[in-house]
């Protein structure tokens, strides 16, 4: 039977310890970045204190089309100086629009639309 001094213990949790916060810390950076040649867009909302946005992402230079090249579009409450990340698979667009009133919204009367072509790996900010 091996009796513990406590020093022999307490070495073998650092050795164990320093082999795998490096793993941790890879698996980190991993999860923190756009997957697979994606792009990472920031909108950022200066202006009003709420505004409805739509995000479409898409492969198609039409962010109306819902069809050929249409991959994903939601809608999203955004609040002033408050920002909202969106991952763009790689060849993909993203486009947004506002309330056309933010002051005084209507449902389903938008602004134009602002797209923003993205290029793999890299991340961009913009204001809407």
């Amino acid at each position: 039977m091996r009796r513990d001094t406590g020093l022999g213990g307490m070495r073998e949790e650092m050795r164990c310890f320093w082999v795998i916060a490096p793993l941790v810390l890879t698996g980190c950076s991993i999860f923190g970045s756009p997957s697979s040649g994606g792009s990472r867009l920031t909108l950022n909302d200066p202006y009003w204190d709420r505004v409805n946005v739509e995000i479409v992402i898409t492969k198609s230079s039409d962010c109306d089309n819902r069809t050929e090249g249409y991959i994903s579009s939601r809608e999203i409450l955004m609040r002033k100086n408050k920002t909202e990340t969106i991952d763009v698979p790689a060849g993909a667009n993203v486009c947004w629009r506002h309330d056309r009133n933010p002051n005084n919204p209507v449902a389903g009367a938008w602004s134009g639309w602002t797209r923003a072509t993205m290029f793999p790996g890299a991340s961009s900010d913009s204001d809407i």
